[in-house]
């Protein structure tokens, strides 16, 4: 199954749909012929359908823009490219909660030590 598909379906299971017509009737621009191609990686989500979808379901479009480049790439080298931004960007929200993380630590050992001395 492609990643296309696989939002499509997400959404559908987010909404409580059982047809594809019921996402025909939500998303601009799908149609009952572009979504077979969808299903059968024939086709892809454009940025505004997935944007769209990520919207109604409340989750943060953005990683969800690169899967679909990673999907869309035509070359292995395109496709490489899509995953090491995907990989920084992990990373990147990776230190930036252990960063959190550390400094929420540090505020509450300095509080429990001053409620001591006190």
């Amino acid at each position: 199954m492609n990643y296309s598909y696989e939002l499509i379906e997400k959404y559908k299971v987010f909404k409580g749909y059982t047809q594809d017509k019921q996402v025909v009737s939500d998303v601009e621009s799908v149609t009952k012929g572009s979504l077979s191609d969808i299903k059968k990686g024939k086709r892809h989500l454009t940025a505004n359908q997935c944007i769209f979808i990520c919207k109604e379901m409340d989750i943060d479009f953005k990683p969800e823009l690169i899967q679909l480049a990673i999907e869309r790439s035509k070359t292995k080298e395109e496709s490489s490219a899509w995953e090491e931004v995907a990989k920084k960007i992990s990373a990147a929200c990776v230190a930036g909660l252990l960063l959190l993380t550390a400094s929420f630590t540090q505020v509450q050992g300095a509080h429990k030590r001053i409620r001591h001395i006190l």
